[in-house]
């Protein structure tokens, strides 16, 4: 898990492949939520439908559309602020 607090962007979510599925992704999104409470920010590919669910049902909303620049690959903008 990588958060900047400061920001609310979440850099990174990575759960290992043998452990998903075992609400480890849960858990670590709510530890993102306590270090940054306010709003969380992310860049998700737009082809990893499993990664754009499990925002979406946590709550994140899409809010826009860009390019990753190393890759070239179409993003989506996702962002969560509490209700």
């Amino acid at each position: 898990l990588v958060v900047n607090p400061q920001t609310g962007y979440l850099d990174q979510l990575v759960v290992a492949t043998q452990a998903q599925g075992q609400g480890v992704a849960g858990f670590l999104l709510a530890e993102a939520r306590r270090l940054s409470p306010t709003r969380l920010e992310l860049h998700v590919n737009q082809d990893n439908a499993r990664a754009i669910a499990f925002y979406r049902k946590s709550g994140f909303e899409v809010t826009g559309e860009d390019v990753n620049p190393r890759s070239g690959a179409p993003i989506f903008l996702m962002r969560w602020e509490p209700a």
